[in-house]
């Protein structure tokens, strides 16, 4: 019985004994090259707006350095970021100093101690009263007033510029109230220097401290009364008054 047609192509289909041949890559021909050609010609062409691009002007750059550094032996002396941080911090100093040569030629003033000595049974005499209130640049009549209500007592400056405190006071005393009027009054807040003024506002009626160092002010408060005892002279003088 003769197949159809039909059944001969579906048997090729179905016979598994033959090999798919594989397809050949056609080979250029130099029409296909000339089109090629055409394409590579017709490709953008870089401008010279941007060939001067930051991102071409850092590729040239890293090529040539590449390039410097092709024949170089490394330095085994390098350290490159192996520093650590005391050596770092000396060397930030080292440049503050440097370049601020008035940081490094700041003198350290040191002040004398107060000088009390007893005058006669009630009364205390500060020596050297001038001379301090001239190396801290303030007028006598305020540090006059501040140890005044401190101490909650009376007292007057003599012909000799010497404080005449009523009452028996260390030297220990005095010294803590200096301290504590030097820092209030005196030594500025941003760079700890003493070297500074005490102006007063006229209109305002307030203190200012401004440093000559640094430039920095600060209004500083005004001088209150401290705590005073009352004594036996006072409520006599109060029961005299009624």
């Amino acid at each position: 019985m003769a197949s159809t047609p039909e059944e001969d192509e579906m048997a090729q289909l179905l016979d598994l004994t033959k090999k798919k041949k594989k397809k050949k890559k056609a080979k250029p021909t130099a029409a296909g090259g000339a089109d090629d050609k055409k394409s590579a010609s017709s490709a953008p062409t870089v401008t010279d707006d941007e060939d001067a691009s930051p991102s071409r002007i850092f590729q040239r750059a890293e090529i040539a350095a590449d390039e410097s550094l092709a024949g170089c032996v490394p330095d085994p002396s390098d350290r490159r970021a192996s520093y650590t941080y005391p050596e770092l911090l000396d060397r930030a100093l080292d440049a503050i100093h440097a370049n601020n040569p008035d940081l490094v030629d700041r003198e350290r003033r040191s002040m004398k101690p107060p000088q009390i000595q007893k005058l006669g049974t009630k009364k205390s005499l500060w020596v050297n009263f001038q001379e301090v209130c001239t190396m801290i640049r303030r007028s006598h009549e305020h540090v006059f007033t501040f140890f005044m209500a401190e101490l909650g007592t009376e007292g007057n400056i003599d012909g000799n510029h010497r404080l005449v405190i009523r009452g028996r006071y260390q030297p220990r005393q005095i010294e803590i109230l200096l301290r504590k009027y030097i820092l209030e009054y005196v030594t500025c807040q941003m760079c700890r220097s003493a070297n500074t003024e005490l102006t007063k506002d006229s209109v305002s009626r307030l203190h200012f401290c401004r440093c000559l160092e640094c430039g920095s002010q600060r209004s500083v408060g005004a001088i209150r009364s401290g705590y005073h005892a009352t004594s036996r002279a006072d409520r006599r003088a109060a029961r005299n008054k009624t």
